[in-house]
């Protein structure tokens, strides 16, 4: 392990029921309507189906809910780039320890360089995946993962960070490079998991497509074969409950500061959701993205939560 990683190993730690302090958004390009779609055929395009206006409005309703929990710092829009408004791909944090990604899809690079100065604005100690020799260059005789390619890919929406475990999903966008990187940066103080490409084929692009958690041990996952497999084969074993949802796009839910803000779409998955928040003492609101769903948007894809 290099100085660099040595250090942020060092550096990291996890809480439970952590405190976020700071989150990271960005707005909307107006060539948001170009942005990728893992659900489009190949040969179509989903353009005339998706309102820049209904779009920039659900994103301003999601940023004025999230800001009445945490600061939120919102960076400009990079037109070049029409998936920038997806922040979450750019980093995985935990307290005071980045590391700057390696976006799966080639056209989406660009977008982690505005996001790696803020953090180092911030005094961040922040290790860039797309440079670090010994992951991409010593470490991937043998491997295989989401890409076929010999380098370090990871989209952060494949990595869910409990409070005490690092749940990395392999898929199209991220590589079991890319996992080494993470546990080698953060598995000196938490378990860094790595999560079988089982939603690879399926309709989501994302780990957290399918699972995110409201509390340290209570996740959101589907009903059906893909929930079913999800748990069984990585989080049950490792102490997690999940309230199932008829509704995928229900399960990707951000919580933060003992608040959860989750899609208002599906009135079953919406019950649920509200009991067990009930249950928890976690505030809920529920918020509508169901425009910027059709570029596979989901809830946590919008903003980056920093403990610092």
């Amino acid at each position: 392990m290099n100085r660099l990683l040595a250090t942020a190993s060092q550096s990291a730690a996890t809480t439970l029921r952590r405190q976020h302090t700071l989150a990271i958004a960005r707005q909307i390009p107006s060539s948001f309507v170009d942005a990728l779609s893992h659900h489009a055929d190949s040969d179509t395009t989903t353009t005339n189906t998706v309102s820049l206006a209904t779009s920039i409005h659900q994103h301003d309703v999601y940023l004025q809910e999230l800001r009445k929990h945490i600061p939120t710092l919102c960076l400009p829009a990079i037109e070049s780039h029409p998936d920038c408004l997806f922040v979450e791909d750019t980093v995985v944090a935990i307290d005071n320890v980045a590391v700057i990604t390696h976006i799966g899809a080639a056209s989406r690079v660009g977008e982690v360089d505005s996001v790696k100065e803020v953090l180092g604005q911030l005094g961040m100690e922040v290790v860039d995946m797309r440079s670090n020799s010994i992951i991409n260059s010593e470490m991937n005789k043998g491997m295989s993962g989401g890409r076929s390619d010999s380098v370090a890919h990871c989209d952060g929406g494949d990595v869910l960070y409990t409070g005490r475990h690092l749940f990395v999903g392999m898929s199209n966008r991220t590589n079991e490079l890319g996992y080494e990187l993470l546990r080698e940066v953060f598995g000196s103080t938490v378990e860094v998991v790595k999560v079988p490409p089982v939603i690879q084929g399926k309709d989501v692009l994302h780990l957290k497509s399918a699972v995110t958690h409201i509390d340290d041990n209570t996740l959101l996952a589907p009903t059906g074969p893909l929930g079913d497999q999800l748990l069984e084969q990585t989080f049950t074993s490792r102490g997690y409950n999940a309230i199932r949802l008829p509704d995928i796009l229900s399960c990707n839910a951000v919580t933060v500061n003992g608040h959860v803000l989750a899609q208002d779409k599906c009135d079953v998955s919406k019950q649920r959701i509200k009991e067990a928040c009930e249950e928890r003492g976690l505030g809920l609101t529920f918020v509508d993205t169901a425009e910027l769903a059709k570029k596979d948007a989901a809830l946590t894809c919008c903003s980056v939560l920093l403990s610092l």
